[in-house]
């Protein structure tokens, strides 16, 4: 059975401009509290800025983050999903490429939503256990032996 993206994983579009600074990406991240932000230029994806750029591309090799544009250390191949793909896909993409945040678009290549691994696990693990109570209420009702 397909199901589409959790409404609950999906988290709204957390952005900057291309031309602000680590900071502001960072403060963005804080005020928000989400794990990335999204750069862009006229609403056009160029990239996505995460935690883990700020550890390893901008402390470890010792940027100014007020004088470092996000821009020149966000991770620029990025990877998006389309809002009516299939969780079991999503999630297959976010493990294979070691992604924990995916942009996703529209039919038309709009930007609407993040996705967020631990969001989609939580949507997952909540699935299941409905899924265990359902299954227990239906044994229940059987009584023992059936």
């Amino acid at each position: 059975m397909e199901k589409t993206l959790p409404r609950k994983a999906l988290k709204p579009v957390v952005a900057v401009g291309k031309d602000a600074t680590v900071m502001d990406a960072i403060r963005a991240m804080v005020e928000k509290r989400v794990g990335a932000v999204m750069v862009l230029d006229e609403g056009r994806l160029l990239g996505i800025f995460t935690e883990r750029d700020v550890v390893v591309r901008v402390v470890l090799e010792g940027r100014e983050p007020s004088k470092t544009r996000a821009a020149d250390v966000m991770t620029s191949a990025v990877k998006t999903i389309r809002d009516d793909t299939d969780r079991k896909v999503a999630r297959r993409l976010m493990a294979d490429n070691h992604i924990r945040h995916l942009p996703v678009v529209d039919a038309a290549g709009k930007i609407v939503s993040m996705l967020s691994m631990r969001h989609l696990l939580r949507a997952e693990v909540s699935d299941l256990e409905q899924t265990v109570w359902s299954l227990v209420s239906e044994s229940a009702v059987d009584g023992p032996g059936g």
